[in-house]
């Protein structure tokens, strides 16, 4: 997570300059309730966020800031914006929540009656109702790039028949210095790869970004299998849903490490897994790009603020050049979406264009951060239907500052410095 404003600092100041006030909201009545239900998974001891938030002592130098930043929307972080679906584990906050941040600093913060607490908002995902399996790495790992160090780590998949994962949590070993995690699906015929490339590394893993190949050539499918950001509790897929792994598979867990607010610590990542053996829908992640774009198709020219690319499409059969494990022939169904650009991008759109040419959004960001790529679970799946199209729409900036303190002509590539456009669609039968 990134710094708080330098402004909203010094407005935290300010304000916590005017001394305690009699009315208006206060923390334990008010402000905690909150503070616990959409905060503390990551502004906690040892957590991802820069300042812990567990106590009225920690969150009151900083409630000029939570005013502000709760008043922009930009905490809880939510990228989402209005389409034509609803989501779930939406933590945006409502206009009285976000009144009562700006009511209780500007009535001087009053701590309130510590032994009547008010009741935190409920939270926003139970976790996994069980943990069945888990993987882990196989020696503790220190990044050693800063401030970002991405790793790949191979992990062995002991289950000796086929399991569908139905719900994934991960425990980061430092949770101050993990960004992100994406997981990936390696079949049983290409297995051993990823551990020859960690043997080619004097320490444990392998350096990579975007897939599990690093600056190796492609080689297999690329199948994401799940992805977890701080905050995250656990997720069970929705709607009796799961994701097959065959006996015989590796999973590659990609860490991306951030250590810009701390020394790097020796980190052991576990991933955690609930298993079904049969499940009432088969899910699985399908990408949908244009392999144009992958061709070198992609070119955002030095200086320009506003690249834009879009492909419209039916995306069946680029699903079964890539291995998916769905028949898509009837169609399929859109369960959840995770986007994913660089550090270029600035907004992503996926539209369902119906056969008739009507559309409906089914994701659109405004205001695209690559430190804050979600995934988006549907309230209700979205049915594509065959004679349907997806259309995909990303917008880039290559201003001068973007990449450093100039600009140049970037293209596809799986290095930060590269840029993509991808929609990945868990989706089901």
């Amino acid at each position: 997570m990134r710094s708080l404003p330098a402004l909203a600092l010094a407005a935290s100041l300010a304000l916590c300059a005017c001394g305690p006030a009699q009315s208006g909201p206060t923390w334990y009545q008010d402000v905690q309730p909150i503070v616990q239900g959409r905060c503390l998974n990551c502004h906690k001891a040892g957590g991802v966020a820069p300042f812990s938030m567990e106590s009225y002592a920690q969150v009151r130098p900083h409630g000029g800031s939570m005013a502000i930043e709760t008043a922009a929307g930009r905490m809880p972080p939510w990228k989402a914006g209005p389409a034509d679906v609803s989501y779930l584990r939406d933590p945006t906050l409502t206009d009285a929540q976000r009144k009562i941040f700006a009511d209780w600093v500007q009535h001087g913060m009053p701590e309130g009656d510590a032994k009547k607490p008010g009741a935190p908002l409920p939270p926003l995902s139970d976790g996994l109702e069980r943990v069945d399996a888990r993987v882990t790495m196989s020696a503790p790992y220190t990044p050693s790039l800063t401030p970002d160090d991405y790793r790949c780590f191979p992990m062995k998949w002991t289950e000796s028949t086929q399991k569908y994962i139905v719900g994934m949590n991960a425990t980061p070993g430092v949770p101050a210095q993990a960004h992100h995690i994406a997981l990936y699906l390696v079949p049983p015929d290409s297995a051993n790869l990823p551990f020859q490339w960690d043997a080619e590394d004097a320490t444990p893993g392998y350096s990579c970004f975007g897939g599990p190949f690093g600056s190796r050539p492609q080689t297999f499918a690329v199948n994401l299998l799940a992805a977890w950001i701080p905050g995250t509790k656990g997720v069970m897929l929705e709607r009796g849903g799961g994701i097959a792994v065959p006996p015989g598979a590796t999973l590659v867990m990609q860490m991306h490490y951030n250590v810009a607010h701390s020394a790097p610590q020796a980190d052991v990542t576990e991933m955690q897994f609930a298993l079904a053996d049969t499940v009432a829908k088969k899910m699985a992640y399908q990408p949908f790009l244009d392999v144009a774009w992958v061709a070198g198709g992609m070119k955002i020219p030095a200086g320009e603020a506003n690249v834009q690319y879009t492909t419209e499409a039916d995306p069946r059969d680029f699903f079964k050049v890539l291995g998916s494990p769905l028949d898509n022939t009837n169609g399929f169904n859109l369960e959840a979406v995770m986007f994913h650009m660089h550090k270029l991008g600035k907004i992503g759109q996926l539209y369902l264009v119906k056969a008739d040419r009507s559309a409906k959004k089914i994701l659109d960001i405004q205001d695209w951060d690559f430190h804050w790529q979600m995934e988006y679970h549907l309230a209700e799946p979205v049915r594509f239907e065959p004679g349907d199209k997806l259309r995909v729409r990303c917008v880039f900036d290559n201003s001068p500052g973007r990449l450093g303190d100039t600009s140049k002509d970037v293209n596809w590539g799986e290095g930060s410095e590269d840029e993509m456009c991808v929609a990945n669609i868990l989706s089901s039968e």
